[in-house]
């Protein structure tokens, strides 16, 4: 507020606004201000913010700043766009033909939004070399709705080709519960064998990726569960050519909602929400071949043999058992001349 005429006796700024707005606090960035503000108690009348401004006098060529801060009510449900007025008076009987004592501001109406996007690590593993594997992954994916109730809508990646080979057994029937297939996106980068070799990362960057979108109204403090349930197949792991390694199968999830009625609240400046990783760990591991561990083992049994008779001859062992055998026949009557005489 400016007087760029002469002394100005009890300056008044009067701001009216629509229900649902309450009145916060005002903030002096110059001058001298005191205000005091009445809200609708009725949700029909307009409430009221009265300011004085330098009382008594506001003199010539003397201006004033500062600030009303007004909130929304949880549930209160405003226009997309709502005015407030301003309404400047003072105790002096004439103005200028110049003077501005009336403004009207038309503001554009959006509801502050936060939700959060949660998933575990999954686990799979298998053999290289065998390509007619599969074996069953389930992820979760939890959408929390922490302020106020609206339509959501979940956008969810997930890959499902890898060069020529599919992802998934049966890719073409991959689904999510109550989310509709969407389009299928190209990858944007053409050699993923060095890509995947360099991160271990097989995400929408190198494979082919099925869109889903979610909608679902979900209230304040509620939470939606999402689904991504299917056999996961072994034949795109060879053609990286690593027999063992460990890959993180990556999809996405994101939040789409009505950017012209809310806004998400985060603590940077762009007010974006994030998009979430849902991970799962594939390893890839050559199978055992025990074959020369068995072939080693007989030949070490064999060798331990030879040194355990070496070492009896070496001793007389085999030597006393021949005399000791020989001995035993001369003693016996009954073996010299064949069988013996009857009596």
């Amino acid at each position: 507020m400016e007087n760029s005429g002469e002394n100005s006796y009890n300056s008044r700024v009067i701001l009216t606004y629509p229900p649902g707005l309450s009145y916060r606090k005002f903030t002096i960035l110059q001058g001298r201000i005191e205000c005091n503000s009445l809200d609708t108690e009725d949700g029909l009348m307009r409430g009221r913010t009265d300011c004085t401004v330098d009382k008594p006098i506001l003199k010539s060529n003397a201006k004033v700043l500062f600030i009303v801060s007004y909130g929304v009510e949880t549930n209160s449900q405003l226009e997309r766009r709502i005015f407030v007025s301003a309404n400047a008076t003072s105790g002096n009987n004439q103005h200028s033909n110049s003077s501005e004592l009336y403004q009207k501001k038309e503001i554009n109406v959006k509801y502050s939004i936060f939700a959060t996007i949660e998933s575990s690590l999954s686990y799979n593993n298998f053999s290289h070399g065998k390509n007619n594997l599969q074996k069953p992954l389930l992820q979760s994916i939890v959408v929390t709705n922490d302020f106020r109730a609206l339509n959501l809508t979940v956008v969810i990646r997930v890959p499902v080709k890898l060069g020529d080979k599919d992802i998934w057994v049966d890719s073409g029937s991959l689904q999510i519960p109550d989310c509709q297939r969407h389009s299928d996106e190209k990858p944007t980068v053409t050699d993923f064998v060095a890509e995947i070799k360099k991160n271990k990362l097989v995400d929408c960057s190198v494979a082919s990726c099925r869109v889903f979108k979610c909608s679902h109204f979900i209230g304040r403090l509620n939470s939606q569960t999402y689904y991504i349930s299917a056999n996961l197949s072994s034949a795109w792991i060879e053609q990286i050519g690593l027999k063992s390694a460990k890959f993180l199968l990556t999809s996405t999830a994101m939040l789409e909602y009505d950017r012209n009625q809310y806004i998400f609240f985060t603590s940077g400046s762009n007010n974006n929400p994030p998009v979430r990783k849902i991970e799962a760990e594939v390893e890839v591991y050559p199978e055992p071949d025990f074959t020369k561990e068995i072939v080693g083992g007989s030949l070490g049994g064999l060798a331990l043999l030879a040194l355990l008779t070496a070492g009896l001859y070496k001793a007389g062992f085999f030597k006393s058992k021949y005399n000791q055998m020989i001995n035993e026949d001369a003693a016996d009557p009954g073996v010299e001349g064949g069988a013996p005489a009857p009596e």
